[in-house]
């Protein structure tokens, strides 16, 4: 490069630095975010992919040194300057997601240490934060429908049901992996496990029921009690070794017979809606949770998932979405505990 375009890559940059002050945030997202412009920025400082052409990383970097520090200098530049401190002395740090899942509201990061912590969504005025929802695979790619987003007013409402102390929060889980380790079939076992650690079935659910009989026929084991409106939604659950497919990867005979069951359940609860209210068993719109197997293969998850887009109102469980759920639960909480989070900094000034 010589001094002529020196000076003319210079006064691009200024001139792009120009532009992006004068575009609004939608102009600069459908710019940065949707051109992959900001992927063939970086790649022209320093192409990742030309690491394989030299015999160690060592030497790629070497080879590269001050394009490999202009892009540390830029994360460095980010870190100290673009996560946000809260007002409160005691107050972690709030740092933009790079997620960014929901048109209404903006995904960030709550936590002690910048660009960590928490996944937060903030819309409508307040903060819910995420808790895995399912078990994550790897190479999967997560989105939405991954995660429960909960307030963290409801999630404190209901600590009182969950017990706080350190070795209780992981019984359950402890309890649990038992029952899969040695292969219990009794669905009895599993239905008294979540009977008496019922938050374990979902974060947006206020109270859980065991039997809630719809009528002398439909006798669903559990119903929960949601939330964000009060009426409720439906589990019915299944042993883990329950067989879900044949072997030409088609459903078995004992999963139908399952999912026709939630069918049952919600369409019940959908066409005697005045009957069960009269019973005190309020309905709207309910979803039932079906919860069956554990340890798929991807194919099997795949073809379980192709499943539910045909009933959205049922959702097939595993019982390593369970697990995920749980542990990712008692992880908030004990970081809840230690102060792990911005203390209303999304909030308030910073």
């Amino acid at each position: 490069m010589d001094d002529t375009e020196f000076e003319r890559a210079k006064k691009l940059v200024e001139d792009f630095a120009r532009i992006l002050r004068g575009a609004n945030d939608v102009e600069v997202g459908k710019l940065l975010l949707r051109t992959g412009s900001i992927d063939t920025l970086f790649q022209a400082i320093l192409d990742p992919r030309k690491v394989k052409e030299y015999p160690t990383i060592g030497s790629f970097l070497l080879a590269n040194k001050q394009r490999a520090t202009a892009l540390a200098l830029m994360r460095h530049v980010i870190t100290n300057n673009y996560s946000f401190k809260g007002s409160k002395s005691e107050s972690g740090y709030v740092s933009p997601n790079h997620a960014q899942w929901f048109e209404d509201g903006v995904m960030l990061l709550e936590g002690k240490q910048p660009f960590e912590g928490f996944v937060g969504l903030f819309r409508n005025g307040e903060v819910k934060y995420a808790i895995a929802a399912r078990d994550a695979r790897a190479g999967e790619d997560l989105g939405p429908e991954s995660f429960e987003f909960i307030s963290l007013e409801d999630f404190n409402a209901r600590l009182s049901a969950i017990p706080i102390s350190a070795d209780d929060l992981e019984k359950p889980v402890m309890e649990l992996k038992h029952l899969l380790a040695i292969k219990e079939s009794r669905e009895s076992e599993y239905q008294g496990l979540l009977q008496k650690y019922p938050w374990i079935l979902g974060a947006h659910y206020r109270a859980i029921n065991n039997h809630s009989r719809l009528d002398d026929a439909n006798i669903p084991d559990f119903t929960g009690v949601r939330v964000k409106d009060g009426y409720r939604d439906i589990f019915e659950i299944k042993q883990p070794f329950a067989k879900i497919f044949r072997k030409d990867l088609g459903f078995a005979a004992e999963f139908n017979e399952a999912w026709n069951q939630a069918e049952r359940y919600i369409n019940f609860a959908r066409e005697e809606g005045d009957y069960l209210r009269r019973k005190g068993l309020l309905f709207d719109n309910p979803r039932c949770c079906l919860l069956i197997g554990f340890d798929l293969s991807d194919s099997e998850v795949k073809k379980i998932r192709a499943k539910e887009k045909l009933n959205p109102s049922i959702e097939v469980l595993t019982y390593n979405d369970v697990l995920a759920f749980a542990e990712e639960t008692i992880n908030l909480i004990k970081r809840i505990k230690a102060g792990d989070r911005a203390s209303d900094s999304t909030q308030t000034e910073i």
